[in-house]
């Protein structure tokens, strides 16, 4: 796969290492994201239809693991399409913003995790930071007219059948990119760099579910008067 122009995650970890307050500012940062804004109703988002006779890809399920007893689901038979499959977020278009939620990889043969959508044009060209616990690989993707094409990635523990927080804060050509509050990488790309959809995004067979999104945009800097 093409790999754009990027910070390396070796180059970022010395920059980091060299500064001793960078470290704490960081978690900071993923606590603010964290913190952003109340949490996004279920019902906010788009599950979509069944296809094709199937039961549709996306529902809420009950789970006694999360505090409203319910999470949003993705689940699907075919192990072959490699699309993606998203749960749009009924929201203003946002292109600044902080987007944090949980998610729990619960089977899949060919795919196991997901991610978070955002910049969304159309259905088929987006940004996708993609968590992928089978491969234990987080990326920041450039989906366009449906070709994926990553921008960055690292190697990332993620453990099966368990709760993990996924936070990215994406500002201009900036995506950066925090995994159980830890920083993981930082991408950039400018491709799409208009305000779009946001969405929850799993592809293939994976089961995975998500709970607590709550997503805030990030105001304009102010400019001296």
């Amino acid at each position: 796969m093409k790999k754009r122009s990027i910070l390396a995650a070796a180059a970022i970890a010395y920059i980091f290492s060299a500064q001793p307050g960078a470290y704490a500012q960081d978690g900071q940062t993923a606590a603010e994201i964290s913190a952003a804004s109340a949490v996004i109703p279920l019902a906010d988002f788009d599950l979509g239809k069944a296809l094709d006779g199937e039961r549709r890809q996306w529902n809420v399920v009950p789970d006694r693991t999360v505090s409203c007893g319910a999470a949003i689901e993705h689940s699907r038979a075919v192990s072959t399409d490699e699309r993606g499959s998203l749960a749009i977020y009924r929201s203003a278009l946002l292109k600044d913003a902080d987007i944090n939620l949980r998610f729990k990889a619960v089977a899949g043969k060919s795919d196991q995790g997901g991610g978070i959508a955002l910049r969304m044009a159309s259905p088929t060209s987006y940004y996708v930071v993609q968590i992928d616990a089978l491969r234990d690989r987080a990326r920041l993707v450039l989906v366009k007219n449906g070709v994926f094409e990553e921008i960055a990635g690292i190697d990332a523990d993620v453990t099966i059948d368990q709760w993990h927080t996924l936070a990215v804060r994406a500002q201009d050509e900036r995506f950066t990119v925090y995994l159980d509050g830890v920083w993981l990488f930082t991408g950039y790309d400018k491709t799409l760099s208009r305000a779009g959809r946001i969405g929850l995004w799993a592809k293939s067979d994976s089961v995975t579910r998500f709970d607590h999104v709550t997503i805030a945009p990030i105001p304009p800097p102010e400019l001296w008067k």
